[in-house]
């Protein structure tokens, strides 16, 4: 069932809140190609993507907590540093099966499990709970 965006997932930040509707949406498509792998490579472009633009979003973020003058800016990204982490091994894990004669589709949904599971995590753990706690930071002005 895809995620879809909800009032409760803003942290009043327009740039960041476009950042995690768009990111939403990229989980979405990787579950989408998860659920009918028919070909098995548009999993791992999906999911290059997704790390792409998440690592993109995490160095826009970061910048936005310097300007704010975030306190926990180094947990902030240490988070990310982890979650690219996992995404990379996501990543190879799927390119390993592409390249293994075995692999294909069959190998691909033997994953799509573990990779749903993370994303949603991700989204839960990190979205919904590390990017709240920025809430209160946006309704100061900004640090100069």
């Amino acid at each position: 069932m895809p995620i879809f965006w909800r009032p409760q997932f803003r942290i009043g930040h327009d740039d960041i809140d476009a950042d995690h509707r768009y990111l939403i949406l990229l989980i979405n498509t990787v579950e989408l190609v998860l659920r009918f792998p028919d070909d098995p490579r548009n999993v791992e472009l999906a999911l290059t993507e997704l790390r792409r633009y998440a690592e993109d979003h995490f160095e826009r973020e970061e910048r936005i907590q310097i300007a704010y003058g975030y306190l926990h800016l180094d947990q902030h990204k240490l988070e990310h540093r982890a979650l690219l982490a996992e995404l990379d091994i996501l990543v190879q894990r799927i390119h390993a099966t592409l390249e293994d004669p075995d692999g294909g589709v069959e190998g691909v949904k033997a994953q799509s499990g573990e990779i749903t599971a993370f994303l949603r995590k991700w989204l839960v753990d990190h979205v919904m709970k590390s990017d709240m706690q920025l809430v209160p930071l946006f309704r100061k002005p900004v640090v100069r």
